[in-house]
């Protein structure tokens, strides 16, 4: 993969992976996409959630409802 970008945004994302202990441009990249993709994950499983309970709260077991009724 390869990305274009402008100097200045790269000069932010050299600071930026100096803050996080980031060594290489690699290493900043391969963490950027951890980050995007772990964010798709999610939010694919919000959506099966909602696609499953149709919109609606999913249920709740008598356990939890009895710690929240408390």
């Amino acid at each position: 993969m390869q990305a274009r970008m402008d100097a200045g945004f790269a000069r932010e994302l050299e600071d930026d992976a100096a803050v996080l202990g980031l060594r290489s441009a690699s290493e900043l990249v391969r963490e950027g996409l951890r980050l995007i993709h772990k964010q798709a994950r999610e939010l694919a499983m919000a959506a099966s959630y909602d696609e499953s309970y149709a919109g609606k709260p999913a249920p709740v077991s008598e356990f939890t409802s009895a710690l929240w009724s408390a």
